[in-house]
């Protein structure tokens, strides 16, 4: 249904209105028509886009926030295992340096029972050395024993 509308414009937009009526041969007031419903469609989507910026922002910030959260989280993860394998790696060097230690330990400990023992049995007989020994042995594990008590 239409209704009548009398209005009055500039010149210049009823100069633009005639010209191109002239020149398509559409009626003035088809043209002028159709340009107050393009007119009236921009201002509607001015008012649209000015009511859906805040919602559109507040969605835009909150899916921000969640990506910079699962970022954070997965930086977060990934220097975790790069120290943890770097940790494991300097833990395993320095065990396997301590248990070569140890074996080290060990042997030089062994060889200089063995010289100790040679020593004594040459010096005062095989016997009194095994005694010697024994007694060392007994008193040695006396003194761990009453080390691991004090500690406990």
């Amino acid at each position: 249904m239409k209704k009548r509308l009398d209005v009055q414009v500039q010149s210049d937009r009823y100069e633009y209105i005639k010209e191109v009526s002239d020149r398509t041969g559409i009626p003035m007031n088809a043209i002028a028509d159709e340009l107050l419903a393009l007119g009236i469609s921009v201002k509607r989507g001015e008012l649209i886009e000015q009511q859906s910026l805040p919602v559109i922002r507040d969605i835009v910030q909150s899916e921000l926030q969640k990506q910079l959260t699962d970022l954070r989280m997965h930086i977060g993860e990934d220097v975790t295992i790069a120290l943890t394998n770097e940790v494991k790696a300097v833990q395993r060097a320095s065990d396997n340096r301590l248990a070569a230690l140890l074996v080290r330990i060990g042997r030089d400990a062994h060889i200089a029972l063995r010289l100790t023992f040679s020593q004594l049995a040459l010096a005062y007989g095989r016997p009194r050395a095994m005694e010697v020994y024994e007694d060392a042995k007994e008193r040695a594990g006396a003194a761990v024993s009453r080390r691991g008590n004090d500690e406990a």
